[in-house]
């Protein structure tokens, strides 16, 4: 008779282990979150208070603008605030912005 391999589920001890865990599966830490949003009203000055950071999903960083002016002014800006943003940081993981619905 074989013993038959059962497959546990990950068991985390410490909240370290958990936060590990999450950033290998999505690829992002928490650190760099902070320095986003840190980093967006350094390189926006007065435009960063006409757009609201609204998330972040597969390289695509949602944008909610205030304003119909504010959303056309964040796509005819984005390839610049891409670039801008993605020098903060040792790799670069923003790849777009995209407009955030409401």
């Amino acid at each position: 008779m074989t013993a038959a391999v059962q497959h546990k589920r990950p068991c985390w001890s410490t909240g370290k282990d958990l936060v590990a865990s999450f950033e290998y599966r999505t690829g992002l830490s928490g650190d760099r979150m902070t320095i986003l949003a840190a980093v967006w009203h350094k390189e926006l000055g007065n435009l960063a208070g006409h757009w609201e950071l609204a998330g972040f999903k597969r390289g695509t960083l949602y944008v909610r603008p205030r304003s119909a002016a504010a959303a056309q002014e964040l796509q005819l800006r984005a390839v610049s605030i891409v670039r801008s943003l993605n020098k903060y940081f040792s790799r670069a993981w923003i790849k777009a912005i995209k407009v955030a619905s409401r």
